[in-house]
């Protein structure tokens, strides 16, 4: 199963990115970067991962989040993850998450950085 994504604004100023299906290696996890990327360029300076319904992430996806985190940081911005089950184990056996934020689920990650101040990343 390839992956499917999603960009909206669940707020004015926070940017939402939803992944189903496989977070892998390929030419899709290229194009949802590029599209993370635009955003950033285009002063996108809060974003959640809705990784929720993702059912696999190998290491690219794991790199691709990890770079998209260090990108926003660099511009000034935040970048957090809502996941659960494998996907989250996955950022606790790579310490991914001493990194980047993890949340449970959506809503607590939009409240975490709806409070946020993006300048505090």
């Amino acid at each position: 199963m390839a992956i499917h994504y999603e960009l909206r604004q669940a707020e004015p100023d926070v940017t939402v990115a939803a992944l189903s299906g496989q977070l892998n290696l390929g030419n899709r996890l290229m194009e949802f970067e590029h599209a993370i990327k635009q955003r950033i360029q285009e002063g996108a300076r809060k974003m959640i991962f809705d990784l929720s319904a993702l059912s696999y992430i190998d290491s690219a996806g794991l790199g691709m989040v990890a770079t998209c985190a260090g990108l926003m940081v660099k511009s000034g911005g935040k970048l957090v993850v809502s996941a659960r089950g494998r996907i989250m184990q996955m950022f606790e056996i790579t310490r991914l998450n001493q990194v980047i934020k993890i949340y449970p689920d959506f809503e607590t990650a939009l409240a975490a950085i709806s409070d946020a101040k993006a300048s505090n990343a």
